[in-house]
């Protein structure tokens, strides 16, 4: 393989015993996959020559780092930089939510599971409970943002209670998970010549998203990076290494 530039389908998966793959998800397109190879080393100088020449260099680290950009905003994506463990929240009826007392004329609130809200209704704390009239005491701003906007509400005891339904939704509360690790397998092709290239990481530890961006005046993307760590399981077979391997097409 001469010249190259790869494009290939990255999967994300469990470590087995023995350096091998366990269950793969695709974590869609991506924009970059970069590898940082670096080792730290301590040299040293002799003494006698009066030049100080450098007579020795002793490598006291080496280490893989991981840069990768993914395109695909999904759950399983952004719980790799969230340190998430993600909730599962089915679609339900909700009874009775207690929203915030003192509410007046432009007071603005959020219901709790603002997932399309359907089927609003909104009473007082009267002894004979009254019924709030959409477009008269509240308005809901938009199904999807759960916002409720009160109009008048003078003559209404309060704390009000909301029931309503809504759609099912996942949650990802930040850094509820141990630092997410996995396989990484890169399914790759280079487009020049059409030959088939394969990677493996045996141990990619990420690190939390540096930065991410939420409002985009562009196509949003997710940037991770982390270490692909070293593997004592792999690391005394010459055919996998102790980080990881390329796999090339026969030269011959």
């Amino acid at each position: 393989m001469k010249d190259f530039s790869f494009q290939g389908r990255i999967e994300l998966g469990t470590r087995l015993a023995g350096g091998k793959p366990g269950l793969l998800t695709w974590v869609g397109d991506q924009s970059s996959c970069e590898l940082r190879f670096n080792t730290e080393n301590a040299d040293r100088t002799e003494q006698f020559s009066g030049q100080r020449l450098q007579s020795a260099r002793l490598r006291q680290s080496t280490t893989v780092e991981l840069n990768l950009v993914l395109r695909y905003g999904t759950s399983h994506n952004l719980q790799l930089g969230l340190y998430a463990t993600p909730q599962a929240i089915s679609a339900a009826t909700v009874v009775d939510e207690l929203l915030p007392d003192g509410l007046v004329a432009g007071s603005r609130i959020v219901l709790d599971k603002p997932a399309n809200v359907q089927d609003l209704v909104i009473k007082d704390a009267s002894g004979s409970p009254v019924t709030l009239v959409a477009g008269e005491d509240y308005r809901l701003e938009s199904p999807h943002s759960g916002i409720i906007e009160m109009l008048d509400v003078s003559t209404l005891t309060q704390p009000f209670t909301a029931g309503y339904k809504h759609d099912a939704f996942t949650s990802l509360p930040f850094f509820t998970a141990q630092p997410p690790e996995r396989y990484l397998y890169l399914n790759g092709i280079n487009t020049v010549s059409g030959e088939r290239v394969r990677l493996h990481l045996y141990r990619v530890q990420f690190n939390p998203f540096d930065t991410l961006a939420l409002i985009n005046p562009e196509f949003g993307e997710l940037p991770l990076s982390g270490t692909a760590m070293f593997d004592v399981e792999t690391a005394d077979d010459p055919l996998l290494g102790g980080f990881g391997r390329i796999e090339l097409p026969s030269e011959a």
